[in-house]
């Protein structure tokens, strides 16, 4: 696992390893990034690399191994976000920064490949389909959620809300962006203290909307520029008998993380350990761990086996009297 943050270095954990989880390599604070890394990102298709993207402008491409610099990207503005692929068909750095534009970085030529303008402002955050390799959702300062095909000379696809009362998807900064597994929704989370899902197919109004903050906190407006980015994680929780796709969602304003059902937006419950706001979160699947990070530089297992397993069976006792005939009647 890596772990990064505002210190500038670069930790390398193994969660294979017993008793205390210490990191076994590590690039040093100051001898990779000169500011804040904001993201953090292994290459689908080869665990030997990973890439960083920092408030010092930079993309930097790293070797697991030596934990050593291979390559960067100068975008001569703060990064606050960046993805590649998850399919491993292309070779693209999708990069989010303090610039309307995304920009998509080519690790085979070491240069741009393609700019979208994208956004008024900063586009904060992107994410690839898991589906389709060139589909590309990103989201902006601006309240504005998009969804590009960089195959195609225009590349812009669709604008998420309703276009025709010029509604943006947030009412503020959008800072986090995922879609699910078979690409058919996206979630976005916004400083407007709101997380949204969104049918791909559909997106002129979200099929799910969670409040993410505490029920006093003011949303941001959109001319507020927070480098506050998150990273979600989402899993299926699976017994046999009915399934569940469980979002993580973290919370900059209440220091929890919501387990969220996506299908519905109920709030399953609420993970609190972090003393500060959480930032991500990452699933292990063939463990049913998840790992959080916040701004109190802390990072914390949750075992959530348990907790999903419960809420499994609660869905079956209400499936079970739902269809239980009454006795009265």
């Amino acid at each position: 696992m890596l772990s990064t943050g505002t210190d500038t270095s670069i930790q390398l954990f193994d969660l294979e390893s017993t008793g205390q989880i210490n990191p076994t390599r590590c690039v040093l604070a100051g001898s990779g990034h000169t500011n804040t890394v904001t993201s953090v990102e292994w290459y689908s298709v080869d665990n030997g690399m990973f890439s960083t993207a920092s408030l010092d402008h930079t993309v930097k491409i790293w070797d697991a191994h030596a934990m050593t610099e291979a390559s960067q990207f100068d975008l001569e503005c703060r990064v606050f976000s960046q993805k590649m692929s998850p399919t491993g068909a292309h070779a693209l750095i999708a990069a989010g920064c303090e610039s309307p534009y995304i920009r998509l970085c080519d690790l085979r030529s070491g240069a741009f490949a393609q700019s979208l303008l994208a956004h008024e402002s900063a586009s904060m955050s992107v994410d690839w389909s898991p589906v389709d390799a060139y589909m590309l959702a990103s989201g902006g300062t601006d309240g504005r959620l998009q969804l590009w095909d960089i195959r195609q000379a225009g590349s812009h696809v669709c604008d998420f809300g309703n276009s025709e009362s010029n509604t943006c998807a947030h009412d503020g900064s959008i800072n986090g962006l995922l879609f699910t597994d078979d690409g058919q929704r996206l979630v976005s989370a916004g400083l407007d203290h709101c997380a949204r899902v969104w049918n791909t197919a559909s997106p002129q109004t979200p099929t799910v909307e969670i409040q993410t903050g505490a029920e006093n906190d003011k949303p941001r407006t959109s001319t507020t520029l927070s480098t506050k980015t998150v990273e979600m994680a989402l899993t299926t929780a699976t017994d046999g008998t009915t399934s569940t796709k469980v979002l993580f969602i973290p919370s900059t304003s209440t220091c929890e993380v919501l387990v969220v059902d996506v299908c519905t937006g109920e709030v399953i419950t609420r993970l609190d350990a972090h003393f500060a706001s959480v930032t991500c979160a990452a699933w292990r699947p063939s463990f049913g761990e998840l790992y959080t990070g916040g701004a109190d530089s802390n990072v914390v297992a949750w075992s959530m086996r348990e907790v999903l397993d419960s809420t499994q069976a609660a869905l079956r006792t209400n499936a079970w009297s739902d269809s239980e005939p009454d006795d009265n009647v």
